[in-house]
């Protein structure tokens, strides 16, 4: 093979390693980096990150095995992170370049609306609102008989369409 064809090969070959990168190799890549930059074996990387050179081994070959958090861990202190991306939706006609997903890109109501006990969200579907005034049904059920806190947030459900009415086609 001429070193032509050899350089040629190579770029084919860069490309498709490339195109087929995934977040998991990414991952296994960044960590490889960061021990480079140190200058450490993995097992000596291993040591100073209080991991088993197994592990630091599986991250860096196949991270797509291991927990989110795990590897959110693994990156820390590697000059790496994890990002959040928002892509265009193209079947709705958006365009442009994808964005990072700040924390302060979600609206109040995903960040800080929990059901009364804090437990979880309310369902995605609904609507859901700050409580001003708390609901009647609050009032009469809870307050009153000091059974719970006044709710902070609420998600009024949809109310059903209604058929028209047929005194309207007569006129």
């Amino acid at each position: 093979m001429t070193p032509e064809q050899q350089e040629e090969r190579r770029r084919a070959d860069l490309a498709t390693a490339i195109k087929e990168m995934t977040v998991a190799r990414m991952v296994g890549l960044a960590l490889r980096d960061h021990r480079r930059r140190l200058g450490l074996s993995q097992r000596a990387y291993a040591a100073m990150r209080e991991r088993s050179p197994s592990v630091i081994a599986r991250l860096e070959s196949a991270a797509g095995r291991f927990q989110l958090d795990d590897i959110v861990e693994a990156l820390d202190g590697t000059g790496f992170a994890l990002a959040l991306v928002r892509c265009a939706d193209e079947q709705a006609g958006e365009s442009g370049s994808p964005t990072i997903v700040e924390p302060s890109s979600w609206s109040e109501t995903e960040l800080l609306a929990r059901i009364r006990n804090g437990s979880r969200r309310f369902p995605a579907h609904h609507d859901t609102r700050a409580v001003i005034n708390p609901p009647n049904w609050w009032w009469h059920r809870e307050f009153f008989v000091d059974k719970g806190p006044e709710p902070l947030w609420y998600a009024p459900r949809p109310s059903p369409a209604r058929p028209d009415d047929p005194t309207e086609d007569a006129a």
